[in-house]
């Protein structure tokens, strides 16, 4: 896989048009790789901001190498710097304990629709649910939980309800969890949700 950092410019009028629109942001990110893409890859990324100063990056993951010589809306001051692309390899053990983090649309369906999830104890048992399935555990003393606000998509008419973990992890089952390293967690994964990190991630 590949892992790619950009750092965005924020007096670019268009990164700020793509931070307020995670379908733009979607858009501009997949003009990096092929049309036709494997059908089990799965572009991931997520969107930081820095807490010693106003810096916004960019985390992209894929299998497919980026090319983002490719994109036209990087060569207009989009960028702060060239883009940082390295590859990576899942190499975990059962039992081994990571740090992590996580930004997700942590939500329940009901009655057909989506429901998001708001109360710390019932965001925990959510990420600990994902863990039962995707290969991972985690405990209460482990995991801090930072909610991130409602983030919007096609000029507002959608809606996510963005919550970020982080913490300490066991990893339970190493096929399962490699997957979801690989292919996400929970929904909206493409429009900035679902990215685990683990330390080899840190570029």
């Amino acid at each position: 896989m590949y892992l790619s950092r950009l750092m965005l410019n924020l007096r670019s009028r268009q990164v700020r048009t793509d931070l307020a629109d995670r379908y733009e942001m979607h858009r501009t990110l997949l003009n990096a790789f092929p049309e036709s893409l494997p059908h089990d890859e799965r572009v991931l990324y997520r969107i930081e901001q820095g807490t010693l100063e106003p810096i916004i990056r960019v985390l992209v993951q894929s299998q497919v190498e980026p090319d983002w010589d490719s994109v036209p809306r990087l060569r207009n001051r989009y960028l702060l710097d060239d883009p940082e692309v390295r590859q990576i390899d899942v190499q975990v053990t059962n039992n081994e304990r990571l740090r992590f983090r996580l930004q997700a649309n942590p939500t329940v369906k009901r009655d057909g629709k989506r429901h998001a999830l708001y109360a710390d104890d019932v965001l925990l048992a959510w990420l600990q649910r994902k863990g039962d399935q995707h290969g991972f555990s985690v405990g209460p003393l482990d995991t801090q939980i930072a909610k991130l606000g409602k983030k919007h998509g096609k000029r507002r008419q959608q809606v996510w309800h963005a919550v970020q973990f982080d913490g300490v992890l066991t990893v339970t089952d190493v096929t399962s969890f490699a997957e979801a390293i690989q292919t996400g967690i929970g929904s909206a994964k493409a429009f900035g949700f679902g990215l685990l990190s683990i330390p080899y991630a840190n570029i």
